[in-house]
C-alpha cells in the first residue's frame, strides 16, 4: 500500500502511516495498491458524516473504499482514510495515551476498515501493529 498523506507536516506522523502501510501491504495486499490519509478538523469529518454516512455528528475516523475501474500502470487506489484530529486529542486525554499513539491507532482502524475488517476481527491487528488492545 502506498500512501499518499494530506492534512498534516509532521514528518513523525507521516512516517509513521507510512511504515503502518508497508506493513500491512506485507500481510494484506502484496499488490502496489494505493490509499489517501487525509487529516481534517471535527467540522470537516462532521460534514463528511452527514454528506455521505447520514450521520450529522463528527466521528473519530471515516474509510472511504473506491470502487473506481483500475488504470493501466496506475496502482489500484484502494480508497481513502479520513481521521479527525480534534478527537483524537480528545480521545488521547480521554484515554490517558499520547495524541501520536492515538492517532496511529485510529489510522489503523481506517485502512484495516479498508481491507475489509469488522471491528471485531481488529483487535488482534492493533496488538500486533500497536503493541496494545
Amino acid at each position: 500500500m502506498r500512501p499518499d498523506i494530506y492534512g498534516t507536516r509532521d514528518e513523525r506522523l507521516r512516517t509513521d502511516v507510512r511504515r503502518l502501510c508497508r506493513l500491512l501491504a506485507r500481510e494484506f495486499r502484496p499488490d502496489a495498491a494505493a490509499v489517501n490519509v487525509v487529516f481534517v478538523t471535527d467540522r470537516r469529518i462532521h460534514e463528511l458524516n452527514r454528506r455521505f454516512l447520514k450521520r450529522d455528528k463528527p466521528t473519530n475516523v471515516i474509510s472511504f473504499n473506491c470502487k473506481d475501474p483500475e488504470l493501466p500502470h496506475e496502482p489500484r487506489l484502494l480508497g481513502e482514510v479520513y481521521v479527525s484530529r480534534d478527537r483524537a486529542r480528545s480521545q488521547a486525554r480521554e484515554y490517558g495515551v499520547t495524541y501520536a499513539s492515538e492517532i496511529r491507532r485510529l489510522t489503523l482502524h481506517g485502512l484495516l476498515h479498508l481491507l475489509g475488517l469488522t471491528h471485531a476481527q481488529m483487535e488482534p491487528y492493533y496488538r500486533k501493529y500497536l503493541g496494545t488492545q
